[in-house]
This record gives C-alpha cells, structure tokens and sequence, in this order.
C-alpha cells in the first residue's frame, strides 16, 4: 500500500481542477480516505509539508463520500463495512462534482483506476468520467496509464 500511497499523492500535479472546487483562496487540496483506509499514517507522511498551486496539502478521512465535501482527490478503497458506503454508489454520490476518484482495482472504476499488472502497480484511467467531472488530465499522465478511456470528441 505505500507505493499505492505515493502515487494517490503524485497524481495531484498531473490534474487541473476549476478554481469552483475550492470555496475560497485560502482552502488545502484535499485527499480523501473514504470508509476503511488502507494506508495509515504512510498517506499523512508522503503529503506532510506539501503543497499545490499554493495549497496546503490534506488528508482527511471521511466515512462516506458526498457532494460538498472538500475533496479534490477522493480514494475509494472498496472496504464499505457494516452500514458503509459501496464504491458505487460513492462514484454516483460525486459524479458531475470536481473531485479526481481512484480506486483500487475492485469492482466499479474511478477516473484513476490502480491495477496491479504483472507484478507492478499500474493504472487505468477514465478520460471521459474526468471531462464529465471537470477535470483536465495531462497528457503526461495518460501516457503513464495501462489503458485509457478516452474523452468524447478527442483524437485516439
């Protein structure tokens, strides 16, 4: 989980969110933790002192995901637990909303899907759920990925 941790936090750079996803000047870009979190203190270690764009970089854990709730970056790891949020119905819950989805390889994909393929920890992208999102993707990162859903209207 720490090489997933450190690339959860180096996904930021590569993503250009609308100035709308924070409420003021003064916000952090927030990374999320939704239900179980399966990194520890690793997350809080690899994005303590970090910033972007002039933010303070956070991590925050949060039981469920929703609208409203000051996430840039939301990572779904697919452990809901008694009473918890499914992925699903995470993904519906900030679908249309500025926030970068990553989840873990299990069941329904985020924008940044981790993999593991032979041996090494990979990812998929969704370029068309990152447009419906408001989120432009550099093209330096889907370069990177496995495979890539492209946005409607691009070239392949």
């Amino acid at each position: 989980m720490e090489v997933r941790a450190a690339d959860l936090v180096k996904l930021a750079p590569f993503v250009d969110w609308p100035t709308t996803s924070f409420a003021g000047p003064a916000d952090p870009f927030a990374i999320c933790v939704v239900g179980k979190d399966p990194f520890g203190p690793v997350l809080d270690h690899l994005s303590a002192g970090q910033s972007l764009g002039g933010r303070p970089v956070v991590v925050r854990r949060i039981p469920q995901a929703a609208r409203g709730s000051g996430c840039q970056i939301m990572y779904l790891g697919g452990a809901a637990g008694p009473g918890g949020q499914e992925v699903k119905e995470a993904l519906a819950a900030v679908r249309g909303t500025p926030v970068l989805t990553v989840t873990g390889g299990l069941g329904a994909p985020g924008i940044v899907d981790f993999v593991l393929a032979q041996g090494h920890e990979r990812f998929r992208i969704d370029d068309q759920a990152a447009a419906e999102n408001g989120l432009a993707i550099s093209p330096k990162l889907l370069a990177l990925a496995l495979s890539v859903r492209a946005r409607a209207g691009s070239r392949p």
